[in-house]
């Protein structure tokens, strides 16, 4: 993989570096505490992160891996609340990569990740994020019914509006990350993709406002927004890539486009304080291992992952679906973590306001 527009490099896409059964795996396994806790999505994505790798990690060490289902926005709060009280519950969340760099309030310095060797072994270039790794790649996607659209397809995001030559109900995310909303609405009102930052939200909203009466169903987890589909309650919307291809695995008539989708670089963040902070580590270097695992995880949620022995275990009809290609990664827009950090408060105290009336 390479550069996208943005110019956020992903290129080339275990508890130790003993193997597992080894004398050195089984004394470090000593020093692991029993239990940890990962923060994750729910639904599908949770099921299949569990058979490929929370199971066979529990196998291999015996630590009992418990996940904790919240969505962005419930895992930013509960991570803001945990820090401020010091009584830190969970082990490891999952933020986007860009924005690794600005929650080193919150997450443990992983360094250059040396004391988890299988992530420079067998990890992407560049996994290694100092305050986090990156473990999977995925876009928020233009998606649409092929059973509601079958003679002219959409393209692009501005055929979300266009209730003439595309009409039915929309369905939009409400996760308490209201940022792909924000740049869907100006890349459809005009605005050149590579000059997004800082965004106008005062155009951005303004765009929002034409849409929000076509929009039947405001999902905040990837099973909802499954069911919507699955139920037939909208024609068109966005989705998380993996959650878009899980669905149409599931035999739902939907396609998507990953032009001009919205970064999802999922990263594992250990927490600072975390109860488990060993087994936490462990994890993370056991997740980028077995690439076997990984290749079945991508068949069966459609992300392509960190681990790069992975993709040639992947025929070209399974990767066609995955951002597989440096030409697809281009296509994705990255969010400015500065802006980010700066506007967080004060644009989603905007969003829920807005939502509202």
């Amino acid at each position: 993989m390479g550069l996208n527009r943005r110019g956020f490099l992903l290129q080339s896409l275990a508890l130790s570096a003993a193997p597992v059964g080894s004398a050195a795996w089984a004394q470090a396994q000593a020093k692991l505490e029993d239990s940890l806790v990962i923060r994750t999505t729910g639904g599908v994505f949770e099921q299949a992160l569990k058979r490929n790798f929370f199971d066979p990690f529990s196998k291999a060490t015996g630590v009992k891996v418990v996940p904790v289902a919240a969505s962005y926005g419930e895992m930013m709060a509960k991570t803001a609340a945990m820090n401020a009280s010091g009584r830190i519950e969970w082990d490891i969340i999952s933020p986007q990569y860009y924005e690794l760099g600005k929650l080193s309030n919150v997450l443990a310095d992983l360094g250059d990740c040396s004391a988890m060797p299988n992530v420079a072994k067998e990890g992407v270039s560049n996994a290694c994020g100092q305050y986090g790794v990156l473990y999977l790649i995925g876009g928020q996607v233009l998606t649409w019914s092929t059973q509601a659209f079958k003679d002219k397809r959409p393209t692009k995001w501005a055929d979300l509006w266009d209730q003439s030559s595309f009409p039915g109900p929309r369905a939009l995310p409400n996760t308490g990350s209201p940022w792909a909303n924000l740049i869907i609405s100006l890349i459809a009102d005009g605005v050149d993709p590579a000059k997004l930052f800082p965004l106008d939200l005062d155009r951005a909203f303004a765009k929002l406002d034409a849409l929000k009466p076509h929009v039947a169903v405001w999902w905040r987890t990837g099973n909802q927004s499954q069911q919507i589909w699955r139920a037939g309650d909208a024609v068109m919307g966005l989705m998380w890539s993996g959650t878009a291809y899980a669905t149409k695995r599931s035999g739902v008539p939907i396609e998507w486009t990953y032009d001009n989708a919205v970064a999802d670089f999922g990263s594992w963040g250990v927490l600072k304080g975390a109860p488990h902070p060993n087994a936490a580590r462990a994890f993370i270097d056991f997740y980028m291992s077995n690439p076997e695992n990984h290749a079945a995880f991508s068949r069966e949620m459609g992300y392509t992952t960190s681990n790069k022995a992975s993709q040639a275990l992947l025929t070209d009809d399974e990767k066609k679906d995955l951002i597989s290609s440096p030409e697809t990664l281009r296509q994705i827009i990255n969010l400015d973590a500065d802006w980010l950090e700066k506007y967080r408060a004060a644009t989603l105290d905007r969003w829920n306001k807005w939502l509202s009336t």
